[in-house]
């Protein structure tokens, strides 16, 4: 049995390496649980670098970067004008939720790769039936 598809958000990687995130021990539960295969975007990676590197500066963002760099088998799905076309779509979709471009991306993705099971911090990658951990 292989383990489940689970798709990474900005919020699980803030709460996991921020200890001032009110999530932060939620996150360190579910990242020190079993491995499953897990999966994230360009988009996401830089939105979370980003992040820290305007919030907290250099290292923290480098922190950010070697963590994810150190997921065992992380797969990292690439932004291509394809995502882009089914992002616009997701958005329309989903117009009156409040959705960034990032999270439009990664429900597009998610729904594209058959991934049912997002760790985030808010709702919103719930928003087309993924449970959402932890829950929120």
């Amino acid at each position: 049995m292989t383990s489940p598809k689970v798709f990474l958000d900005t919020g699980i990687l803030i709460a996991a390496l921020s200890r001032r995130d009110h999530h932060h021990e939620q996150a360190r539960a579910l990242f020190a649980g079993p491995t499953p295969r897990w999966h994230t975007s360009l988009l996401v990676w830089s939105e979370a670098y980003s992040w820290f590197l305007h919030r907290h500066g250099e290292e923290p963002a480098r922190t950010c970067r070697l963590f994810l760099d150190n997921l065992d088998g992380l797969v990292v799905l690439e932004a291509t004008a394809d995502l882009h076309r089914n992002t616009c779509r997701m958005l329309d979709r989903l117009r009156g939720a409040r959705l960034t471009y990032v999270d439009a991306s990664s429900l597009a993705l998610m729904e594209q790769h058959g991934i049912r099971t997002a760790w985030a911090t808010d709702y919103h990658l719930g928003l087309t039936g993924a449970v959402v951990l932890p829950r929120v």
